[in-house]
Protein backbone atom coordinates (compact mmCIF):
# COMPACT_ATOMS: atom_id res chain seq x y z
CA UNK A 1 0.00 0.00 0.00
CA UNK A 2 1.38 3.39 -1.02
CA UNK A 3 0.57 6.07 1.56
CA UNK A 4 0.25 9.69 0.44
CA UNK A 5 1.69 12.25 2.79
CA UNK A 6 -0.43 15.33 3.43
CA UNK A 7 0.27 18.22 5.80
CA UNK A 8 -1.84 20.97 7.31
CA UNK A 9 -0.71 24.59 7.66
CA UNK A 10 -0.09 23.91 11.36
CA UNK A 11 2.29 21.02 10.64
CA UNK A 12 4.02 22.99 7.90
CA UNK A 13 4.46 25.95 10.25
CA UNK A 14 6.33 23.75 12.72
CA UNK A 15 8.48 22.05 10.11
CA UNK A 16 9.28 25.21 8.14
CA UNK A 17 9.49 27.55 11.17
CA UNK A 18 7.15 29.98 9.42
CA UNK A 19 3.91 31.54 10.73
CA UNK A 20 0.67 30.02 9.42
CA UNK A 21 -0.41 33.41 8.08
CA UNK A 22 2.71 33.59 5.88
CA UNK A 23 2.15 30.04 4.63
CA UNK A 24 -1.40 30.98 3.70
CA UNK A 25 -0.14 34.04 1.79
CA UNK A 26 2.41 31.98 -0.12
CA UNK A 27 -0.12 29.28 -1.01
CA UNK A 28 -2.48 31.95 -2.33
CA UNK A 29 0.30 33.66 -4.34
CA UNK A 30 1.29 30.33 -5.91
CA UNK A 31 -2.31 29.32 -6.58
CA UNK A 32 -2.01 26.25 -4.37
CA UNK A 33 -5.25 24.76 -3.08
CA UNK A 34 -5.66 21.97 -0.52
CA UNK A 35 -5.55 18.43 -1.85
CA UNK A 36 -8.12 17.51 0.80
CA UNK A 37 -10.01 18.91 3.77
CA UNK A 38 -10.61 16.88 6.91
CA UNK A 39 -12.81 18.32 9.68
CA UNK A 40 -12.55 21.77 8.05
CA UNK A 41 -8.73 21.61 8.13
CA UNK A 42 -7.02 22.01 4.74
CA UNK A 43 -4.27 19.51 3.92
CA UNK A 44 -1.65 19.81 1.18
CA UNK A 45 0.22 17.10 -0.72
CA UNK A 46 3.99 16.73 -0.61
CA UNK A 47 4.56 18.44 -3.99
CA UNK A 48 2.65 21.55 -2.91
CA UNK A 49 4.42 21.61 0.46
CA UNK A 50 7.75 21.51 -1.42
CA UNK A 51 6.66 24.43 -3.63
CA UNK A 52 5.81 26.46 -0.52
CA UNK A 53 9.14 25.49 1.12
CA UNK A 54 11.03 26.50 -2.04
CA UNK A 55 9.40 29.92 -1.92
CA UNK A 56 10.36 30.37 1.74
CA UNK A 57 13.95 29.35 1.00
CA UNK A 58 14.18 31.77 -1.94
CA UNK A 59 12.92 34.62 0.26
CA UNK A 60 15.43 33.89 3.01
CA UNK A 61 18.54 33.91 0.81
CA UNK A 62 20.47 37.17 1.05
CA UNK A 63 20.68 39.32 -2.04
CA UNK A 64 24.23 39.54 -3.41
CA UNK A 65 25.29 43.03 -4.46
CA UNK A 66 28.43 43.39 -6.54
Amino acid sequence: MDATQILSFGCMAGELQTPVSRLQEIAKQLGITPSSTINNVPYFNAADVERIADQIRSESQPEVVQ
